[in-house]
């Protein structure tokens, strides 16, 4: 579904904390636009787009 490239990186723990942290909010984020999405669609039976 995604494209993804991995960078390789030694993080000091501070710095992997914040991306942990990061990456649990987009996560929780996407998650919420789907959740949001499907009850628009069982609702009116219209799927958003984009724009």
């Amino acid at each position: 579904m995604y494209g993804c490239q991995q960078n390789l990186i030694n993080p000091t723990p501070e710095l992997k904390a914040i991306l942990e942290f990061i990456c649990s909010e987009s996560h929780k984020l996407t998650n919420c636009g789907i959740y949001y999405a499907r009850q628009l669609f069982f609702k009116s039976q219209k799927i958003i787009g984009k724009y």
